[in-house]
């Protein structure tokens, strides 16, 4: 079963490699329960759940953004948490959000939810932070940059 999933998760990785950087992967239940899985992030990873009306979303992605930049090792996965459209990733290019990009597919909205986050009540932003070690944290609302470091085991840059 283990092997399964693992194997699942770098399907999941791949698909979303070959896309270019305006492309979203479209996200179904397994996906999502790949994403969630901390076993699936074996570096300090931050899933950044947002909407492109959701004015505090972007205020967590711009601050997300700037920390790849510090942070090399980093990764970043946004998943917009309402279908592909045109100009769905123009909030993300204008604060130089990078990384596999997802947005929900054609599954339930609250299944894809479910999926991501079963304690999640779908209060945006929802950040869940993977420290690459095993340990995850889920926040809602505006983060610090403090609050991420210290959930994922960052140092501080100066």
């Amino acid at each position: 079963m283990k092997r399964l999933k693992n194997l699942l998760a770098a399907i999941v990785w791949a698909g979303a490699a070959t896309c270019s950087a305006n492309d979203f992967v479209p996200l179904d239940r397994a996906a999502a329960t790949a994403i969630a899985d901390p076993a699936s992030h074996a570096r300090p990873t931050i899933v950044a759940l947002w909407s492109s009306e959701c004015v505090h979303c972007k205020k967590n992605l711009k601050l997300f953004a700037e920390m790849a930049k510090v942070h090399p090792r980093l990764q970043l996965i946004t998943v917009a948490v309402e279908p592909a459209d045109e100009g769905l990733a123009a909030p993300l290019d204008r604060v130089g959000v990078t990384g596999k990009r997802f947005a929900y597919g054609d599954e339930s909205p609250e299944a894809l939810a479910y999926a991501l986050d079963g304690k999640w009540r779908g209060e945006l932003p929802r950040t869940l932070l993977f420290d690459g070690r095993g340990g995850k944290v889920a926040l809602s609302g505006v983060v610090s940059e403090a609050a991420v470091r210290d959930s994922l085991g960052l140092v501080a840059r100066q």
